[in-house]
């Protein structure tokens, strides 16, 4: 069942100015494996896009990217048309100086979820663990709007959220769990595809649930 979790003590940012200086700080405090999200191989991400079936010269975008690796595992696959927007600047020049020159054609964007104007459509859109931070309806609202005007119609979804029996905060911060159903039920327009889970193991040793879906837009 969809809960709200209790923040500890920490300000919740809700504006685009105090969400940019909270994941900068978490990203500037800390190194790439000491955050819990940390995977060397984001299996289960992979595992949904490669189900998608999309052609190497197809858009993907990868929302709340942060230090994630997906891009550059989806580089040694061979999509070509990859790019990954994230609030946190650090973050992705750390992603850049991995990539190396290999990934001179990734596009790498500061920008939030939130109000993302790309300027073009993708065939995918890929979040890890960026929808359980918005526990009100109008951020979810708005998360919905900058999906629609990124995703072009028959393009792909793959979202992944803490699952049910979950952890209730993230970084301190107040997230949402969601079952399958409700996390599809939150995208209007798209059709559920396949549904996917995890227990990931962050870089101390706990284990985190996390629900998947993979969802096409009508």
């Amino acid at each position: 069942m969809t809960d709200h979790g209790n923040g500890h003590g920490i300000q919740r940012p809700e504006d685009p100015a105090t969400r940019t200086e909270f994941w900068e700080g978490v990203h500037d405090s800390k190194d790439v494996d000491g955050v819990s999200w940390w995977q060397s191989v984001p299996g289960l991400s992979l595992g949904l896009v490669d189900k998608a079936g999309l052609g190497l010269d197809e858009p993907i975008i990868d929302v709340g990217a942060g230090w994630s690796t997906l891009v550059d595992h989806l580089l040694e696959r061979g999509y070509r048309d990859l790019t990954a927007v994230d609030l946190s600047t650090t973050a992705l020049r750390t992603v850049r100086d991995r990539l190396g020159p290999a990934g001179a054609d990734v596009t790498l964007t500061v920008a939030d979820v939130l109000d993302l104007r790309m300027g073009r459509e993708y065939a995918l859109w890929h979040d890890r663990a960026v929808y359980h931070f918005l526990t009100e309806p109008d951020e979810r609202d708005d998360y919905l709007t900058s999906l629609n005007r990124s995703v072009r119609p028959g393009g792909w979804l793959v979202v992944a959220t803490f699952g049910p029996d979950g952890p209730t905060t993230c970084s301190g911060l107040p997230i949402v769990r969601y079952t399958h159903t409700e996390l599809a039920a939150e995208f209007h327009g798209y059709e559920l595809v396949d549904t996917a889970g995890e227990e990931h193991v962050t870089p101390w040793g706990t284990s985190q649930q996390f629900t998947a879906i993979l969802m096409r837009r009508l």
